[in-house]
């Protein structure tokens, strides 16, 4: 711009919009809304002008007080594509009634981590307990009875089937569950009407639920997401990158799900690349990449949020090692379905 040069901007990144450019036009499903002056235009402004409605920026935060830990890993090492830890001794319990954050860029080992929450990547060493019971290594299914949901950081590859129908989708990893069968076969009645159920309490917009995932905005894509994993009464969220890509409206409601699945006394583990959405949930703790380890606060700062701190040397740094050294390979296995979970005493 200093050079005399002509930029046209795209994103829904508010705060940048703002502060880069002289002139702002909304676009809204294909339309131009409007074209306003950067200067005095509030966010407010421009984010009710991108979704129709206004919308709430920052979200209140009822009184919780936290309960009984419900997630908890215990030096938990899991190793990346090579065979080099990615996440190296790591050690947090996340309680019912909280979200425990972990923030930093992305590639810093929480994808791995996620994964062996999860079920979806062998843990090397240490364990990994939902309400008492060792699952290091269990199966994603064993998992998942016990109580655990995953809103997934790759919605298309991880959280969607994308080809199927949202009918489909809404019960994806559920459709065993007595509800949706009758006798040996699956009860397509029982899940479309639990289906039209979602569609209208999560506000997903579609024509009908038979059409694909894949026509789905992404906005849309996430909500029936969030609709599938909030449904079945969870004990533990594990909620990875869960507004990546989203636009403000869209955003706010994922944001407004995870501060009602805590107030409900849902344990929630938050990952996320943006620490502005780490803060403003309630919940904060810096992953990879610090130089040294900040200090750690296990109490609440307000009568709303909790706070707590993970040192950073918990997780490796995948790109100044392995990444860097161009070692690859094929993923590590899966964990065998069969293994039997132990209840910790």
């Amino acid at each position: 711009r200093e050079q005399g040069k002509t930029i046209i901007f795209i994103s829904h990144m508010l705060d940048e919009v703002l502060e880069i450019s002289n002139r702002i036009t909304v676009l809204r499903r294909g339309r131009v809304v409007g074209t306003v002056p950067a200067a005095g235009t509030t966010k407010s402004q421009l984010a009710e002008m991108m979704v129709g409605r206004p919308v709430l920026l920052e979200l209140e935060h009822p009184p919780v007080t936290p309960g009984e830990v419900r997630l908890e890993a215990r030096e938990v090492t899991v190793a990346g594509r090579g065979g080099r830890p990615v996440v190296s001794r790591l050690s947090l319990a996340v309680r019912a009634g909280e979200i425990y954050g972990i923030a930093g860029v992305e590639g810093n080992g929480q994808t791995e981590l996620v994964e062996a929450l999860v079920g979806l990547r062998p843990v090397t060493s240490g364990r990994i307990l939902i309400e008492g019971h060792d699952v290091a290594n269990a199966s994603a299914r064993a998992i998942r009875l016990l109580g655990a949901a995953h809103i997934p950081e790759d919605r298309h590859r991880r959280g969607l089937v994308l080809p199927m129908a949202v009918w489909e989708n809404v019960v994806l990893g559920h459709h065993r569950r007595p509800q949706f069968l009758d006798g040996a076969f699956v009860d397509r009645k029982a899940i479309e009407s639990f289906a039209n159920e979602r569609v209208e309490k999560f506000d997903i917009r579609l024509s009908n639920i038979d059409v694909p995932a894949l026509a789905l905005s992404g906005g849309n894509q996430q909500k029936v997401i969030v609709a599938r994993e909030f449904s079945f009464n969870p004990k533990v969220l594990i909620a990875a990158q869960p507004t990546r890509g989203l636009d403000i409206g869209a955003t706010e409601f994922v944001e407004r799900q995870l501060l009602e699945a805590r107030s409900n006394g849902m344990a929630v583990l938050l990952i996320s690349a943006n620490l502005e959405e780490v803060l403003s949930l309630g919940a904060a703790a810096p992953a990879a990449g610090a130089s040294s380890p900040p200090s750690r606060s296990d109490t609440p700062t307000n009568a709303t949020s909790s706070f707590r701190i993970l040192p950073p040397s918990m997780l490796a740094h995948p790109r100044g090692s392995m990444a860097n050294s161009g070692l690859s390979g094929p993923p590590p296995p899966r964990p065998h379905p069969s293994r039997q979970l132990r209840r910790e005493n």
